[in-house]
């Protein structure tokens, strides 16, 4: 499946130090508190990762139920979770299509940066995978609940996809089939060098993508998808 399964597998605590340096003026939390009715939401997150969009909404939402296909992901966000006092988030293993729930269960059903994966792991079939997906979400809550997709426009970047991207096909598959509407959200990485800045930068994304780095502040951009079921 290529590198970014390795680092999610075998790399955890490396992978949540680059991504708790995104994102440094808070402008995703306040698109999610924006677009979602999150007050009080029971909420379903698919590819939860280390639980860096879970923590992102932990101070509005009743409970969060958070489920990724990689045990040392799910290792930290409990370690995290546990840190900060947040008992109702809780995590576990299991894949995207293996997650199990009662239709109707949840409020909000969400992923970050987890689906768009899919074009790269699955050309030929991706876009049958993600529909999947987004119709088990959709299940999760129900008529008259909300879905929210999260994944980037691109890192070291001026513009959303400047230079093109991978997950073109992707963005234009989910606002024209899927019938998500994409708000564009900043969230520029800073660390404490540029020396860092290239470093981290090329531990996740390689060596093209740190290439591009000139500060120890990244631009980024992110696009939040949001459809009401």
């Amino acid at each position: 499946m290529g590198d970014y399964q390795r680092i999610y597998d075998e790399h955890a605590d490396a992978y949540d130090a680059l991504v708790a340096c995104e994102d440094h003026e808070a402008n995703l939390p306040r698109a999610l508190r924006e677009h979602l009715p999150l007050d009080g939401a029971t909420v379903l997150e698919a590819g939860a990762g280390t639980g860096r969009v879970s923590r992102l909404v932990a101070p509005w939402v009743r409970s969060l139920d958070g489920w990724d296909r990689a045990p040392a992901m799910i290792d930290v966000a409990r370690a995290r979770a546990l840190a900060a006092g947040h008992g109702h988030l809780r995590y576990g293993v299991a894949a995207h299509g293996e997650i199990v729930f009662e239709p109707g269960a949840y409020t909000v059903a969400l992923e970050g940066w987890a689906f768009g994966h899919a074009v790269s792991w699955n050309p030929s079939g991706w876009r049958d995978e993600v529909t999947a997906w987004v119709r088990a979400l959709e299940r999760s809550v129900g008529e008259g609940g909300h879905v929210a997709l999260i994944e980037t426009l691109g890192t070291a970047v001026e513009a959303p996809f400047a230079g093109g991207h991978t997950l073109e096909p992707f963005d234009a598959f989910v606002r024209d089939a899927l019938k998500f509407t994409r708000h564009v959200v900043r969230t520029d990485y800073r660390f404490a060098s540029r020396d860092e800045a290239e470093a981290r930068v090329r531990f996740f994304f390689g060596e093209r993508t740190a290439a591009r780095v000139r500060d120890r502040v990244v631009p980024e951009f992110t696009a939040l998808y949001v459809r009401t079921v």
